[in-house]
């Protein structure tokens, strides 16, 4: 699933290609992408609109309309945004595409189909999850973290993947910050310590700003991957590397679940 850097990699690629383009037409091949409107409700509501801003709030993108209005999009597992020619081939679960003035396509392709997109009318109350999301994570303070964590039982990997508490932490990043901050994920919130704290406190938006930087890619590679070129596989430490010599002891990395989502740390360098 796309996280928070991914998610924040659209939109700084995208930005330059969608911002001050007018949808002249639209068109939704997978009725169930847009989550609270009759697909040709949503074609109405958008076409002829000029997307003004293209934000992004944890995982979640919203297209800002001239008129007010706004579009939510969320790619969930394996949704992806592309911008392309009007003559390159559609690929393959390709759920919506908007058409621009200058003839250029904003494509959304989605294999798995659990992304959403929400329209909503100026003055119209956001009910696409967002509203509900915690702070992102640079604005975490270390009195908040305390509050929210302090007092829990449940394993510190399981609060960072709790987007009531922070916005934009999935399954990669949780476990590169337990990392960082010498934490075993499986431990509980409730017995952390206050040194322990202010090491989480720090990684976490240190972590997230650094995999934002490591995924910056132009506009080529982007478009040549179809919007998956990630590159952070060289960079972590932990995800994905069970039974791999730890990076910074050389001690075989653990691999566990820790509800129901597969996790990795080191024995030996995580207390």
């Amino acid at each position: 699933m796309p996280e928070l850097p991914e998610v924040e990699t659209v939109r700084t690629v995208l930005s330059p290609y969608i911002i001050g383009q007018t949808i002249t037409h639209a068109k939704v091949n997978l009725p169930k992408v847009v989550a609270n409107l009759p697909p040709e409700t949503f074609i109405k509501k958008i076409t002829g609109q000029t997307i003004t801003q293209f934000t992004r709030r944890g995982k979640f993108l919203t297209l800002h309309l001239q008129s007010g209005a706004f579009v939510v999009v969320h790619l969930r597992m394996t949704g992806t945004l592309t911008v392309e020619n009007p003559h390159t081939v559609y690929e393959k679960h390709t759920n919506l595409v908007l058409t621009f003035q200058n003839g250029q396509e904003l494509r959304y392709i989605d294999s798995r189909g659990f992304g959403h997109w929400w329209y909503f009318a100026l003055g119209q109350t956001d009910t696409s999850g967002q509203q509900l999301l915690g702070p992102e994570p640079g604005a975490v303070t270390l009195d908040y973290l305390k509050n929210k964590i302090s007092h829990r039982t449940t394993a510190l990997k399981t609060l960072l993947l709790d987007q009531h508490i922070i916005a934009g932490i999935g399954n990669i990043y949780a476990d590169e910050i337990c990392f960082r901050a010498k934490i075993r994920p499986t431990r509980a919130g409730n017995s952390l310590t206050l040194p322990e704290l202010k090491r989480l406190h720090t990684q976490i938006p240190t972590v997230i700003n650094e995999f934002i930087q490591f995924h910056h890619v132009p506009f080529r590679i982007y478009a040549e991957s179809k919007g998956t070129s990630y590159q952070n596989d060289a960079n972590l430490a932990v995800y994905g590397r069970a039974k791999q010599p730890c990076l910074q002891c050389g001690q075989p990395l653990v691999g566990t679940r820790i509800g129901q989502r597969s996790s990795v740390y080191c024995a030996h360098c995580q207390k």
